[in-house]
């Protein structure tokens, strides 16, 4: 009897690990709540057809760094994985002092991305990018431009678009989106610079007219707004997207299953559902692609960073 019991809880123990091998660990570095929350859970409810359980881990702080940083020292066994966005990545590391570098994981997949834009007030002597430009040009100082904080994103992707005409504007930090889409309506900065569903009321209404993308391409729900091909600087593009990271090492078949199951879920009916309601786009690069992209915004960003004296001290 007693061989027996042993033998049964051998079999329970090994029936534990193996079921709990086929789970997959994904951490998300925000709280919960919010656009890559949301995503997420959505995509990997779709994704489970086809890679298996998927666990929902919320790792907030830091900026999401945190997250990342517990990803990059999981087991690179490939089931644990890292739904990130660009910032913790490609941003942070050049702006606070982080445990890891990119060379610390692999780039699974990108999965998503949008443009920000920039708006100006009614009668702001701009109707495209290139007056936009003009306007900012002649009067060096003059004008504000509102962000979500500063060294956050739209203040970065501003910069990148300015520093290449060589004009300059006042920025004007912000506590988040919201902060700056009040300051804009409230008429205490020019220009909005954010993302497109919150100021997209107001452009069709009249009260914001949104010239400049920070995108290579058009956007349709804004067609009159300038893309940075139109401008001539495609190299200059900031997109906010979202993708899955996985720790270094992580087996190269196992990676592309994920990507696999990630493709077909992102084409599902919910995940659609939740990328049309949001204004953005599913874009998928796979691993390669994806690798390539990091590391060239990884050193762009990190150039813009060090001209605006933000870096890490």
């Amino acid at each position: 009897m007693k061989i027996l019991c042993l033998l049964a809880a051998l079999l329970l123990s090994l029936y534990g690990a193996a079921a709990t091998a086929e789970v997959t660990k994904l951490i998300i570095p925000t709280a919960p709540g919010g656009g890559t929350d949301g995503f997420f859970r959505v995509i990997a409810k779709d994704a489970e057809p086809f890679l298996g359980s998927i666990l929902i881990v919320n790792a907030p702080g830091a900026g999401g760094t945190l997250g990342v940083a517990q990803m990059v020292r999981a087991n690179p066994d490939g089931y644990t994985l890292a739904g990130i966005w660009l910032s913790p990545v490609t941003v942070a590391p050049h702006t606070m002092k982080v445990t890891y570098t990119p060379d610390d994981y692999v780039a699974v997949m990108q999965l998503t991305s949008a443009p920000y834009v920039m708006c100006v007030q009614p009668e702001f002597p701009a109707s495209d990018g290139r007056s936009l430009i003009e306007a900012v040009r002649k009067s060096p100082g003059k004008y504000s431009y509102g962000t979500d904080g500063v060294g956050a994103l739209a203040q970065l992707a501003t910069e990148r678009i300015f520093r290449a005409f060589k004009v300059s504007a006042v920025d004007i930090p912000y506590k988040g989106a919201g902060d700056t889409l009040l300051g804009f309506l409230g008429r205490q900065i020019d220009i909005y610079v954010g993302s497109i569903p919150p100021i997209l009321e107001y452009a069709k209404n009249g009260r914001a007219k949104c010239v400049l993308l920070t995108s290579v391409e058009k956007n349709a729900s804004l067609p009159s707004a300038s893309s940075l091909k139109e401008m001539g600087i495609p190299e200059e593009e900031t997109l906010l997207w979202r993708g899955l990271l996985a720790p270094k090492g992580t087996p190269p078949e196992r990676v592309a299953a994920i990507e696999a199951a990630f493709r077909k879920a992102a084409m599902a009916p919910g995940t659609r559902k939740f990328i049309d309601e949001v204004g953005e786009q599913i874009e998928i690069k796979g691993s390669a692609d994806f690798q390539k992209k990091l590391r060239q915004e990884y050193e762009a960003m990190g150039k813009v960073v060090r001209s605006l004296n933000l870096t890490a001290k």
